[in-house]
């Protein structure tokens, strides 16, 4: 008989032991996982025993979901520019931007809804942009797109971890926050690294809407039609079929000691209904569009409540505009460094419409003298340059007023000057007496000149040390008597 091979032996059991021993191992690193993973803090989600990324239902609302759409669509419809905008990457940028605006935008904006988001772009190396002729090649975005939240933990140092059910390495890693995963948060804190949720705040408003929604549509079902209660002498199933084929045909015939009577519900409960309603839905809007007047006026509306109900609507958008900002510049700043470009900077917003409140105090402090300089402007008006002129070697720049510190004057006052001829006035007044030829030293002077030339050049030898001023006062008053004289003198040798 053959002997049995002895190495060949069953490694069953230490397979199986080393199986059991490597489930054992992944229960207690997930027991631990666990234990250690920071909680979500909000007190909101805690009660309700709902996980954070389940607040999606809350889009299903009527109400909610208008709201909602209304702040997206003011925000996805914002303006953008980018700086410098003069190079071939800015172009390349805006119409990168412009293709996944609505996609990069209203996820990054998210994180104002669920607390944060996080938005994952897909590269194209073979991208390729048109400009006449002239073709460039770059590296441009193939997909921008959320991703679940509920597949991402940001942590309370800045970090974000990929779940191990997420990814192909089985494990938590922490993702590529540069290039690849781009993080928005909302009010985030150290205790609360996954910020706060708009929609936390609304969930008890939806649930209580939902529940009565319901009991208010079995409320009409019951109570929607009459009830009718029937008495009879003969029988009480004859009445009763009676009174059933009469909901369905509206029509009952009895006899004359029959009687039938219709008993319907009172409006109380549908009074009180419509207030609660109108109480969750001024609720809803209070929340998410910041209504503090308008949603109490009840149809009595004024313009003056309008513009406030308008002026927080746009806190609301800015507020939404500086949220994804950071998260919209660091995509750019991705692509300016993958591609070799210089930064460019985001501008969200119409921030080139001038402010006026700030231009009159401007144009006021200019009035009283301040010499606003050029860097001012650049700074507060988001000017670039060349848009203001500098003052040229020193010489101030022309003045638009004639006064620009006014004294009272009395004077001035009385005879209604206005502000050009008071400042004449008063440089006329500062410069002093002239100093003018007699009627004698005029004459004298024309008898000695053959020519207006000879008689500037008498006069200028007459008074070598005269202002310019002077000169030309004297030499108008001789050129005229030259004039005369010389016409006397004409008719009189004739």
């Amino acid at each position: 008989m053959a002997k049995k091979d002895k190495s060949k032996k069953s490694n069953n059991p230490q397979s199986a032991v080393t199986g059991g021993y490597l489930y054992t191992q992944q229960a207690e690193q997930a027991f631990i996982k666990f234990l250690t993973r920071m909680p979500d803090i909000d007190e909101v989600l805690r009660k309700a025993g709902v996980p954070r990324n389940r607040l999606s239902i809350l889009m299903y609302d009527d109400e909610i979901y208008q709201c909602i759409e209304k702040r997206q669509d003011k925000l996805e419809s914002s303006p953008f520019r980018l700086e410098p905008n003069n190079t071939t990457a800015s172009k390349i940028l805006s119409d990168e931007l412009r293709k996944w605006w609505s996609e990069t935008v209203l996820g990054t904006q998210n994180a104002r809804w669920y607390g944060y988001s996080v938005v994952e772009v897909v590269y194209d190396k073979n991208a390729v942009h048109f400009e006449g002729q002239t073709i460039t090649p770059y590296i441009g975005w193939e997909w921008v797109g959320v991703k679940p939240m509920q597949w991402f933990e940001p942590k309370n140092d800045g970090k974000l971890i990929l779940g191990q059910n997420y990814n192909d390495q089985h494990r938590d890693i922490e993702c590529d926050q540069k290039f690849k995963h781009f993080l928005t948060q909302c009010k985030p804190t150290y205790e609360n690294p996954y910020g706060e949720a708009l929609f936390s705040r609304l969930y008890w408003l939806h649930f209580f809407k939902s529940g009565t929604s319901k009991m208010w549509a079995k409320y009409v079902e019951r109570f929607g039609n009459p009830l009718l209660v029937g008495k009879s002498t003969k029988g009480v199933e004859a009445m009763l079929k009676a009174l059933l084929n009469a909901h369905a045909q509206s029509v009952l015939s009895i006899n004359a000691d029959e009687s039938v009577e219709a008993i319907s519900s009172n409006q109380n409960g549908s009074t009180a209904f419509e207030s609660f309603d109108k109480k969750i839905e001024r609720s809803i809007q209070k929340v998410i569009l910041g209504q503090t007047l308008t949603s109490s006026t009840d149809g009595q509306g004024s313009r003056a409540l309008g513009e406030v109900h308008l002026e927080v609507q746009n806190n609301k958008i800015q507020a939404d505009i500086r949220m994804i900002t950071s998260t919209i510049q660091a995509m750019i700043d991705a692509l300016c460094f993958i591609n070799g470009w210089e930064r460019h900077t985001i501008i969200i917003g119409d921030e080139k419409s001038l402010n006026t409140d700030k231009a009159d105090r401007d144009q006021k402090l200019k009035n009283a003298g301040a010499n606003l300089t050029s860097q001012y402007f650049k700074r507060e008006y988001e000017l670039q340059d060349g848009d203001v002129a500098d003052p040229q070697n020193g010489v101030p720049l022309p003045q638009f007023k004639a006064l620009q510190n006014p004294a009272f004057s009395f004077a001035a006052d009385v005879k209604k000057l206005s502000p050009d001829q008071q400042e004449v006035e008063e440089l006329t007044d500062a410069q002093g007496p002239l100093n003018l030829l007699d009627q004698k030293q005029i004459a004298e002077l024309v008898k000695q000149s053959e020519s207006p030339e000879a008689l500037a050049f008498n006069l200028q030898k007459l008074i070598p040390h005269a202002s310019k001023t002077e000169f030309t006062a004297n030499l108008d008053r001789a050129l005229y008597a030259g004039d005369v004289l010389g016409y006397v003198l004409s008719s009189s040798s004739g």
